[in-house]
């Protein structure tokens, strides 16, 4: 294949990488790319005959490098945007349709890096949910067994989000994780792409109020063993105590993390979070509403208000459980009173949802505006509840098999050895930032 691209840069470019492929060692390639940059930005318009002469199998590394500049470089001025992004989107899925499975485990990382910024360029155009089947597309070749974790199940979650649709994602979700990334020499998987999985599935299994599932994901994600407490892994925390919250009616203590490291560490950026434990815990309504209003911007720039006001809920749905233990009927104005809510209509839809999910057991007279109150069948005769025992043993069991194989991946990770021998203190406050992947 001869290369005429007109630009003599560029020429030299294609002849210069068509040789250093045909090395043994890809280090020189890799470094001479790195050099490269600066010319790729420089002649932007061009790189569409670099990709025309260079060849998808013997290439790959930089057909990948000439993608991503297209992805993260200036648009041309006179291309519309959604066009030029649009474009950029068909050339990676066209890269990923092309390439074999052995070819693109190899480059797992630095595709991740060039699907994130097609997913950016495609949301700034409103038009995430383009990216998603390009995305699964390129998981499906990545992994060899549907329970290994790839460097792009956190990008499908992340996009989702930003789709609002959430259901593609369930599919990877709902599969337990028992090995990450790939066994290619030489290939190793970063502790950030665990952690963002972890971390926006458990955002996305609170969208769908599948709590349980929630705490797991948060639960793992926080007490993986890091050099650092991460922003992720402090984002993390703070969903966890809303949903613990909203699930359990309470936080459970974190195995890995000492009341020392909650003191020295959480405490200080998490103590919106903190307070509203005991301001739930106390049970009225008024002292968790002053705690909400207290820390107000907080729960709104942390994207947590949604959750806060499931909180709220959670509090009237927890007070009029113990209204069952004291009354066999009352009205429902006097609920309503009782409780704090506004009006009999909000005390009405409150009654209805709890009945229907199993929580109290009753009956509504909407001609008499009252509520009966009924005792609950006996605990074990359903078997309904013996499965949900089952379902959280197994929850269980899968949550501590997975922190254990990624604790077991970190510890042999060259970059933890060296930050752990070279510091004392063998977990700090980290500086990494997790916006990029927040819903």
């Amino acid at each position: 294949m001869d290369s005429d691209i007109a630009v003599p840069q560029l020429d030299q470019f294609v002849l210069t990488v068509r040789n250093l492929d045909n090395s043994a060692d890809n280090r020189e390639l890799t470094e001479y790319l790195s050099k490269q940059s600066e010319t790729l930005h420089k002649y932007i318009t061009n790189l569409d005959s670099v990709l025309e002469a260079l060849d998808v199998h013997e290439n790959s590394i930089t057909v990948l490098t000439v993608l991503g500049v297209k992805a993260t470089a200036q648009k041309p001025p006179d291309i519309p945007g959604v066009q030029y992004h649009t474009a950029i989107a068909t050339q990676i899925n066209d890269f990923v349709v092309t390439i074999s499975e052995d070819e693109l485990r190899v480059l797992a990382e630095p595709l991740a890096n060039v699907m994130k910024s097609m997913l950016t360029n495609l949301g700034d155009m409103e038009k995430p949910m383009s990216a998603i089947p390009i995305i699964r597309r390129a998981i499906c070749k990545l992994q060899e067994k549907p329970y290994q974790l790839t460097q792009l199940h956190c990008l499908l979650c992340q996009a989702c989000l930003m789709s609002n649709n959430l259901k593609p994602a369930l599919s990877l979700l709902d599969q337990d994780i028992y090995v990450l990334g790939t066994d290619e020499p030489g290939v190793t998987f970063d502790s950030k792409f665990f952690l963002n999985y972890y971390y926006l599935g458990g955002v996305i299994y609170s969208a769908m109020k599948n709590y349980s599932r929630a705490i797991t994901f948060f639960e793992i994600a926080l007490t993986t063993l890091l050099p650092m407490l991460s922003q992720i892994m402090i984002e993390s925390y703070k969903k966890f105590v809303l949903v613990s919250i909203i699930h359990l009616g309470t936080v459970p203590a974190l195995p890995k993390l000492s009341p020392a490291l909650i003191e020295r560490v959480l405490k200080p950026v998490c103590q919106a979070y903190l307070d509203i434990i005991p301001a739930y815990q106390s049970g009225d309504p008024e002292e968790l509403q002053r705690t909400i209003n207290k820390y107000h911007d907080v729960y709104l720039r942390d994207n947590n208000k949604g959750l806060v006001k499931q909180v709220v809920k959670a509090l009237h749905r927890k007070n009029i459980h113990k209204l069952t233990n004291t009354f066999l009927n009352m009205s429902i104005s006097d609920l309503a009173q009782r409780i704090n809510l506004p009006n009999i209509v909000e005390a009405e839809e409150h009654l209805m949802a709890m009945i229907e999910s199993g929580e109290i057991y009753g009956k509504i007279n909407r001609k008499e505006g009252t509520i009966m109150f009924n005792d609950p069948p006996k605990k074990y005769e359903d078997p309904s509840v013996l499965k949900k025992i089952l379902d959280e043993v197994t929850n269980k069991i899968s949550f501590s098999r997975t922190v254990r194989m990624m604790d077991e991946a970190i510890l042999i990770n060259p970059s933890f050895v060296k930050k752990t021998s070279s510091e004392d203190d063998g977990l700090s406050l980290g500086q990494s930032s997790s916006k990029s992947y927040q819903a």
